[in-house]
């Protein structure tokens, strides 16, 4: 089976508003962003699974080795890393994706500064892959990181990852009226992101 398939079942089950996001990138670009937040995904997992912070520090070194290792050296059978250097390399270079790693890690330790710029450099390094301005998506990841809603409206190709952005603002509202956050992905939730994608905010 071909390894982009796999880690796109997997990030469909783990978080589909993100696979959803995925869905109406550009196609050129659409397999890059999958393996990009598939790898986003697998790292928030491993540490959400974590109970010992040793133990998830050297689990999440094995991956920043294994990311740099894919500008040298073939990808080893792995599917998740057999996507990323067929898919995100040479826009992207394996040192990039292994830059994601810092952010994990500063959330692992409870760094809450260190956790806002791994959403900053998640969002840059996707509008890298998608052909879009870097700034734009370093700014875009900003908002993520403080779960606020730019003012303006998104460029097209960045408007997939606005839509995920404006679900967090929505979950943050939500979470500050005390009310329960919503079931990701159901219907009111896609209808936002559609929203979002067709007028850029």
């Amino acid at each position: 089976m071909d390894p982009l398939s796999i880690i796109a079942d997997e990030l469909k089950q783990r978080d589909r508003e993100r696979w959803l996001a995925c869905l109406y990138a550009a196609a050129p670009a659409r397999p890059g962003l999958v393996a990009l937040l598939a790898l986003d995904a697998e790292l928030a997992q491993l540490v959400a699974t974590t109970t010992e912070p040793l133990l998830g520090e050297i689990r999440l070194a094995w991956w920043r080795d294994r990311l740099i290792e894919l500008d040298t050296q073939p990808a080893p059978a792995q599917p998740l890393l057999q996507a990323l250097q067929a898919r995100t390399l040479p826009r992207l270079s394996g040192s990039d994706l292994a830059g994601l790693e810092d952010g994990w890690l500063a959330r692992l330790n409870g760094d809450a500064a260190g956790s806002a710029s791994g959403c900053v450099r998640l969002f840059t390094l996707a509008a890298r892959l998608l052909g879009a301005d870097p700034a734009e998506g370093e700014y875009l990841g900003r908002a993520l990181a403080l779960a606020q809603s730019p003012p303006d409206r998104t460029s097209v190709l960045l408007r997939p990852l606005r839509a995920l952005l404006e679900l967090k603002a929505r979950d943050a509202a939500h979470a500050a009226a005390g009310r329960p956050l919503e079931p990701r992905g159901t219907l009111a939730r896609q209808a936002l992101m559609f929203k979002v994608v067709a007028l850029g905010r």
